[in-house]
This record gives C-alpha cells, sequence and structure tokens, in this order.
C-alpha cells in the first residue's frame, strides 16, 4: 500500500511539471451552494484535457472525476466540458460525498455509490451517454 501510495504521489509530481494542472482547494475555490455535515477541506485538480486526465487517471473519458482515498484527492476533467455537459455541479458533489463518507463515516466505495445515487447525484446515465458519444464519434 505504501509504495502504491509513493507511485500516486510521484506521478502527480511528474504529471504537474509536465502538464500544468489547475489546483482548487474545497471550500475555498468553489460556491456550489451544498452544505455537507462536516467541514472540511480537499485538494481538487483539473486537468487541461482529455487525454491527460486518462493519462493522470487512467479511467475512461466518461468518468467525469474521481476521488483518489490514498491521497484524499478529487481529479477532474476539465471544467470546460463539465460545464458545457452541465454536469459540473453534479459532478464535484458526487466526488466530495466519496470523501466525506470515506473520511467521516467510514464507509464501503460499494455502500457510498448507492447512497449517493439515493440522494439524487447519480452520475451513471451520464457515463452512458458521453460512452455512446465517444462510440459515435
Amino acid at each position: 500500500m505504501a509504495v502504491r501510495k509513493s507511485l500516486i504521489l510521484i506521478s502527480l509530481i511528474i504529471s504537474f511539471i509536465s502538464f500544468g494542472y489547475n489546483i482548487y482547494l474545497y471550500p475555498y475555490d468553489f460556491n456550489l451552494d451544498y452544505n455537507f455535515n462536516e467541514y472540511f477541506e480537499v485538494l481538487i485538480i483539473e486537468t487541461e484535457s482529455l487525454h491527460e486526465y486518462n493519462l493522470l487517471t487512467g479511467q475512461p473519458y466518461s468518468k467525469a472525476a474521481v476521488y483518489i482515498p490514498d491521497e484524499n484527492i478529487i481529479i477532474t476533467e476539465p471544467f470546460t466540458i463539465l460545464k458545457n455537459l452541465k454536469i459540473f455541479r453534479k459532478t464535484l458533489i458526487h466526488e466530495l460525498y466519496h470523501y466525506y463518507l470515506t473520511n467521516f463515516l467510514k464507509m464501503n466505495y460499494q455502500y457510498q455509490e448507492i447512497y449517493i445515487k439515493n440522494l439524487g447525484f447519480n452520475m451513471k446515465r451520464f457515463y452512458i451517454l458521453i460512452t455512446l458519444l465517444f462510440i459515435i464519434l
């Protein structure tokens, strides 16, 4: 686990030098007009392109953002893409819930998705839609 964590940290440092991502700190850099029960700060990294997002996270383009529990960070696709698709706020709240449920409630990831879905922040329909768009294009 320590080796994996070190590799993630090293790859992030190399990526920052190579690609120059935008780094934000929630809640200071965002007004999502949403109140969590606890106060917390989360580092959010916005990649500059879908290609860079894929290189850094290993996730497909259809997954708009990812929470990395080992590092307590959220990595997102470019905000312009999320805003154009009108999923910016919903995506960030979804990933912030992963942070909140992991750190404050120690909830298993499988149960987190069920909980977040029941709150109305399910991104599954978006994932299907964006995957179909990439297949068509």
